[in-house]
């Protein structure tokens, strides 16, 4: 393995987990409390709407992640990629 392979694999690796622990804190810090508050009645569907909400945000999240992990594996590709002969 050359330095370039390992010093992409390590950018790729760093970039996860950056991308866990944000993904993470906003799943936590943002989605998780929306919804109404404990204790009030249900009002016009409210807790239909925050759990929709929810699903929406979470499958978000992991669409971000998805889209993040593809941009640095095409960029790590066509840094690294070996050049051949056109004959």
């Amino acid at each position: 393995m050359s330095y370039k392979t390992l010093f992409g694999l390590a950018i790729i690796i760093t970039i996860s987990w950056m991308l866990i622990l944000g993904e993470t804190y906003v799943f936590f810090a943002v989605v998780r409390p929306l919804g109404p508050p404990v204790g009030l009645p249900e009002l016009h569907g409210s807790a239909i709407l925050s759990s929709a909400l929810k699903i929406v945000l979470t499958i978000g999240l992991g669409a971000l992640w998805v889209a993040v992990m593809f941009a640095v594996w095409a960029l790590l590709f066509r840094t690294t990629r070996t050049p051949t002969s056109a004959s």
